[in-house]
């Protein structure tokens, strides 16, 4: 009989070496019950918990085939921690003629087997759902006491043996500066490029860009604001940043904002963000158009005759 091997580890449970194990010892029932093992199906650092699998999807597409008539798993967890959805794959392998057999677990194909199969498959959705429940648990309460929760740490912090948050004096510069730069005028990409050019990281260990440098600008925790679950503690956090330089990098970043003509803009419009309407007192951008010479004439246009406020001229 032609069989697959289906193997799993997820980001947490397992590592790339639990891969090795399982084929080994699949492999190996494989080979005690005289059955030909003709492919290996392997999803990485992925979740039981959904069918989100790629070689999972794969291996229940392939059985449509009709070239395997078993799939061997390590334990019956490796399939899956969903019951309702172990229960439906394993039932479109069933509709194919394939069968689903566990190297470490002896299930029969009488009644009492698939009871106690389908009770290892229910105990293995009860397993993880109770670890989660543990895990979101012991968060709430460590961020009760404005401790580490796990995850990223924001770039300018580190987390003591206790798990409380420390300023790490080799990044937290990084931190000031980028806040005194934004604030003195300096453009995010000016500052980015910067960064990179010194061969600096995120807190990811990549890069700057954008997005990674416009999240740092608005974060919080660097004004001493422990966050959690949208709930805020003043003081939770050591400070980096003085709450002066942050609501003026936030006014600053509010202006740039309102003024999207100026990040299409060709050529640099100075006074965008600077200058106001004398009318409505609504932002003045830079605003380009061609005459039917072909020629670029450069304006700058009140934001309030958009809005109808005002009927002032280009």
């Amino acid at each position: 009989m032609n069989v697959v091997i289906y193997a799993r580890f997820s980001s947490s449970g397992q590592r790339e070496e639990s891969i090795e194990g399982q084929v080994k010892v699949c492999t190996e029932y494989a080979e005690n019950n005289d059955y030909t093992v003709i492919g290996t199906y392997v999803d990485r650092a992925l979740t039981g918990r959904n069918d989100k699998r790629p070689d999972l999807q794969r291996l229940l597409s392939d059985s449509n085939n009709n070239n395997f008539q078993a799939v061997i798993v390590y334990s019956i967890d490796r399939f899956g921690r969903n019951l309702q959805q172990c229960l439906t794959n394993e039932n479109k392998l069933k509709q194919n003629g394939v069968a689903l057999f566990s190297a470490t677990e002896h299930f029969t194909n009488d009644p009492a087997g698939i009871f106690y199969r389908n009770l290892m498959m229910a105990y293995s959705q009860y397993y993880c759902d109770e670890l989660s429940q543990k895990i979101r648990r012991g968060m709430d309460i460590n961020a009760e006491k404005c401790l580490s929760t796990g995850g990223n740490i924001a770039l300018g912090f580190k987390v003591d043996d206790k798990k409380n948050f420390q300023i790490d004096p080799d990044t937290a510069p990084i931190v000031q500066y980028i806040f005194e730069s934004y604030a003195s005028g300096k453009t995010v990409t000016e500052i980015i490029n910067q960064l990179n050019s010194q061969g600096l990281k995120t807190s990811r260990g990549v890069p700057f860009n954008k997005n990674s440098l416009h999240s740092m600008l608005k974060n919080k925790r660097y004004i001493g604001i422990y966050t959690y679950k949208g709930t805020e503690k003043i003081g939770g956090m050591p400070r980096i940043i003085s709450n002066e330089l942050f609501n003026k990098v936030a006014e600053i970043m509010d202006k740039n904002r309102k003024a999207p003509a100026r990040a299409r803009a060709k050529v640099e419009y100075l006074l965008t963000t600077k200058m106001f309407c004398g009318y409505c007192k609504e932002m003045m951008t830079g605003f380009s158009g061609t005459g039917k010479s072909g020629k670029v004439y450069r304006y700058y246009v009140c934001n309030g005759t958009k809005k109808k406020l005002v009927k002032k001229r280009r």
